[in-house]
């Protein structure tokens, strides 16, 4: 048995992409098959794992986050720690609703509807803010981004679950209708 590691799986994101380009330029024949690969990949999204995603990225933010965000800023004078807390969860959601804008624009809506109710269904696990995380500091963050995913969805013809939302979310009825 050979101890030799693979160097493709050391390679970080960025020389994954780097690689495929370069093959790709070089083989122009794995184009296609490249192609129907990262359509099928962009096609799939579980909600229940975005919601996963979204609930341990937003809970996972503890108050020592707000160090070096809170308080009096050089250049900016105070700044809140609810204000900064916002901004910091802000950040953190931010590549979901980037992924959700992609894939709508991509045309892969029932990967965008999926993923927009797993955005939901995690921020709906969020509404309460555990003490000791960002979202105590932010109590309405939650329902206030659930409102920006709707009116995300509708700017992007991006039907929503309503049916199935309204079971999962029962305290976010009058959101949902």
């Amino acid at each position: 048995m050979s101890d030799k590691r693979s160097a493709l799986d050391a390679l970080s994101a960025a020389e994954k992409a780097a690689v495929l380009d370069e093959l790709l330029a070089a083989r122009p024949d794995l184009r296609q098959p490249a192609e129907a690969y990262a359509g099928q990949v962009m096609s799939d999204a579980d909600r229940s794992a975005v919601a996963d995603d979204v609930d341990d990225a937003l809970q996972g933010l503890g108050i020592e986050e707000l160090n070096t965000r809170a308080g009096y800023q050089p250049g900016q004078g105070y700044v809140h720690p609810a204000e900064a807390a916002d901004e910091i969860l802000d950040e953190v959601l931010q590549p979901f609703l980037d992924d959700l804008q992609r894939r709508a624009g991509f045309g892969m809506r029932s990967a965008a509807v999926e993923l927009a109710a797993g955005i939901m269904l995690g921020l709906y696990n969020c509404r309460h803010g555990n003490s000791e995380t960002l979202l105590e500091y932010c109590p309405d963050y939650a329902a206030e981004r659930a409102s920006g995913v709707m009116s995300d969805c509708a700017r992007l013809g991006i039907e929503l679950p309503a049916a199935e939302l309204l079971d999962l979310m029962p305290e976010w009825t009058a959101m949902l209708h």
